[in-house]
């Protein structure tokens, strides 16, 4: 049985669903949606900005993972949700063997599939898959919009396993979703080991992200993974004034893998959170009007304003 909840001003609602395969009334729930302007970018509400975090069993074939993203997308849309994000390789499953087979260039066939449903359901999806580039592969996200165009980030900080396979990305790109009133949203990614880099997130907070989404393909779940991920991702957040939302890989009911969470730049601790062992949506409403005006130059919590980076720079060329 796959399960979802909503954090909104009431707290966590839980809603369940029996069946993979989405169902009449569902798809004309994404229809009202659309059509009256919510869950696309015609009009934020910037004071209660829904995304949804998906836990999500990717083992299967890349037909069955993007079964399972459209239905995902298809239910956040109907709730209202303007961007949704999928653990680490949720596309292409994670695994450093048979990533030959695996890989496909940006664009390609899942991810124009992705883009398909970006389109229909009227939501950003972030999703990843193993990337073939020349001679190169890596593990990206895509950032697929309903205006169909795609970004992406490649992980630059791949682990030390991984890096016998893939090579690490260059860039720390920030992504922007405008709505008509002239309002913007902008996010960023780091995956998984990437947030272990302090200067990850403070890259995205300087070039102006109010969200960095952190998908994961971790073995390590429940309370453990949660109890690990607030070692850092909490002070992620805190130091550079943004939220960090992360989302794990799990087996569906195999006890391993699991975990989702959105970590608060005021109290650097989650604002909602999931630590179960079943595939799970879960959902969190972000102030980012709020968050703007904590972000100006008389912030007293907007630290980064004070940074001294000429002196930083001198940091550069010292050794571990």
């Amino acid at each position: 049985m796959l399960m979802a909840a909503i954090m909104c001003n009431a707290g966590l609602i839980p809603i369940m669903k029996k069946s993979l395969f989405l169902s009449i009334p569902v798809v004309i729930l994404v229809s009202l949606v659309a059509w009256i302007g919510l869950g696309t970018a015609s009009g934020f509400d910037l004071s209660c900005f829904r995304i949804c975090l998906v836990q999500m069993d990717s083992e299967g074939a890349k037909a069955v993972n993007l079964a399972k993203i459209d239905y995902f997308a298809a239910r956040a849309a109907a709730e209202g949700a303007m961007i949704i994000c999928f653990p680490e390789l949720s596309i292409s499953g994670y695994d450093r063997v048979h990533t030959e087979s695996l890989a496909e260039p940006i664009p390609g066939d899942a991810t124009t599939r992705v883009l398909q449903m970006a389109a229909q359901y009227h939501i950003v999806i972030l999703a990843g898959l193993i990337e073939s580039a020349g001679n190169h592969l890596y593990i990206s996200q895509i950032a697929a919009f309903p205006d169909q165009h795609i970004e992406k980030y490649r992980k630059t900080h791949p682990g030390r396993l991984e890096r016998v396979v893939f090579s690490p990305g260059e860039d720390l790109p920030v992504f922007h979703l405008n709505d008509a009133a002239g309002q913007q949203v902008v996010f960023a990614m780091g995956i998984c080991y990437d947030m272990h880099f302090p200067e990850v997130a403070t890259a995205y907070s300087l070039k102006g992200a109010h969200i960095l989404f952190s998908p994961h393909a971790s073995p390590l779940g429940g309370m453990q993974r949660m109890a690990v991920w607030n070692r850092y991702l909490g002070a992620r957040a805190y130091d550079n004034t943004l939220y960090v939302a992360a989302c794990n890989h799990v087996v569906d009911g195999g006890g391993k893998g699991g975990g989702m969470g959105v970590w608060g730049y005021r109290s650097a601790m989650p604002v909602c959170e999931y630590h179960g062992t079943r595939e799970k949506m879960l959902f969190c409403d972000l102030n980012l009007t709020t968050l703007n005006r904590h972000r100006q130059k008389n912030s007293k919590i907007f630290y980064l304003k004070d940074r001294r980076s000429k002196l930083y720079r001198t940091t550069d060329g010292l050794q571990p």
